[in-house]
């Protein structure tokens, strides 16, 4: 008996830091659409507005099936259509956020990986998103950038 103690399954758990701290679901999910381009920020493999209302119904009924709270396909839809127009409010934040981490990172890191270029792509994003929302780029006469005609576009 005593043998058996000693060799039990112990269970570890796993934080994940990065989302350690509260903040809207709007960001997180605003969040895991910008990084769908990865490490390169392939801003062309980003998610459309078809493709991200989709991840938006499911995760809207997901969310309330786990509460176990019955909502009309109506009711689903004015939630994921609320959440969409939020998601979209914080596009250009991850972009802020990733930047900033990317600048300390570029001071303290030990890794090798030039965290100051990820840095200005990253808030390059953030300026993108900008320049779209105060409607700044379209007054300096600019091309949009891949990234906001990435976001636009609907197929």
């Amino acid at each position: 008996m005593g043998l058996r103690r000693r060799h039990r399954l112990r269970r570890c758990h796993f934080i994940d830091y990065e989302y350690a701290v509260p903040s809207p679901a709007a960001f997180d999910i605003a969040n895991h659409f910008a990084e769908w381009g990865g490490f390169d920020c392939d801003f062309s493999v980003l998610p459309t507005r078809s493709q991200r209302r989709d991840f938006i119904r499911e995760y809207v009924t997901s969310y309330f099936a786990h509460l176990n709270v019955a909502k009309t396909s109506e009711e689903l839809e004015t939630e994921a259509q609320a959440l969409f127009e939020s998601v979209d409010l914080f596009r250009g934040v991850p972009g802020l956020y990733w930047g900033i981490w990317a600048i300390i990172q570029s001071v303290i890191s030990q890794i090798d990986f030039d965290y100051a270029s990820y840095a200005e792509v990253r808030l390059g994003e953030y300026y993108a998103w900008r320049g779209e929302t105060e409607g700044t780029r379209e007054k300096k006469g600019e091309e949009m950038p891949l990234r906001e005609r990435r976001w636009a576009q609907e197929e």
